[in-house]
C-alpha cells in the first residue's frame, strides 16, 4: 500500500530544497477532462521529516453514497488515519474510533520509483505571476516535469512567501484529469513525534477482511454494556 504524500515530498523537495516541516488542513481533488470533480479527499496533513500523516474524515468525501456514509459512521470506522513512515518501510492505517489498525510494507517498487524521481526527473520551473491564495502573497510557478521513458508532466505550484515558498495549492495536469492540492491553517513548526506512532493499546489487525467483523463485534459489546 502506498500513499502520495512520499511523491509529494520528492517533487518539493526538487523545487524547494529547503521544504519546511509543517501541519496544515489539506484538499486533494480529482477532476476528469471535462472539468468534472470526480474525487474530494478532505484530511489534516502533517510533515516530519519524510513521514507523514493523514486524517481522513468518510463523511466528508461526497463520492461515497450517503448510506455507506452512514454506515461507517455507525461502525465508527468513519475517522481514519494514515501514517507512512518511509523510515520504517511502513505504511499504517489507523481506525480510531475501534482503536484498532493495519499495516502494510511499502514496497521496494515503490521505494525504487521515489528514488528514480528524486535523481532521474528533470524539473523547469517558469514565474508565471503572483497571486493571493487563502490571505498569502504566492508565486505562481509553472512546472514542467520530465522522466526518461516517460511522457512530460505539467503543473502550477503557488508557493507562500511567509511559509517558507511552500507550495500552498498545486495542480497537476495530465491528458484526462488534473489532480489539485490546496493546504490552508498552515502551521510551520516540526508536528509532535507522537502523531507519527500508533498508540501502544491498539489491536493490529492481520487482514483488511477483519475490519468491518473486528468493528461489528465492538459496536455489539458496546450495546451489550450500555445501561438497560
Amino acid at each position: 500500500m502506498a500513499t502520495i504524500a512520499p511523491r509529494f515530498k520528492v517533487f518539493i523537495s526538487k523545487l524547494c530544497p529547503d521544504v519546511p516541516e509543517f501541519s496544515a488542513k489539506a484538499s486533494e481533488q480529482i477532476f476528469d477532462g471535462q472539468g468534472n470533480l470526480r474525487m474530494s479527499l478532505p484530511a489534516n496533513f502533517a510533515l516530519r521529516g519524510d513521514n507523514f500523516r493523514q486524517e481522513i474524515d468518510m463523511t466528508a468525501m461526497p463520492q461515497i453514497p450517503p448510506e455507506q456514509r452512514k454506515a461507517m459512521e455507525f461502525l465508527k470506522l468513519d475517522k481514519l488515519t494514515l501514517i507512512t513512515r518511509v523510515d520504517r518501510k511502513r505504511v499504517y492505517l489507523v481506525f480510531s474510533g475501534i482503536h484498532a489498525y493495519l499495516e502494510f510494507p511499502l514496497s521496494e517498487t515503490f521505494l525504487n520509483e521515489l528514488n528514480v524521481q528524486s535523481t532521474a526527473v528533470n524539473l523547469q520551473k517558469t514565474k508565471i505571476g503572483t497571486e493571493t491564495i487563502n490571505g498569502h502573497a504566492c508565486t505562481k510557478i509553472k512546472v514542467t516535469a520530465s522522466e526518461p521513458n516517460k511522457p512530460t508532466e505539467e503543473g502550477i505550484l503557488w508557493c507562500a512567501a511567509d511559509l517558507q515558498q511552500l507550495p500552498i495549492k498545486i495542480e497537476s495536469i495530465g491528458k484526462d484529469r488534473m489532480l489539485r492540492i490546496e493546504f490552508q491553517d498552515v502551521q510551520i513548526a516540526k508536528p509532535n513525534a507522537s502523531l507519527f506512532e500508533v498508540p501502544a493499546d491498539y489491536v493490529r489487525l492481520s487482514n483488511s477482511k477483519d475490519i468491518l467483523p473486528y468493528a461489528t463485534a465492538k459496536q455489539r459489546d458496546a450495546k451489550s454494556a450500555a445501561p438497560k
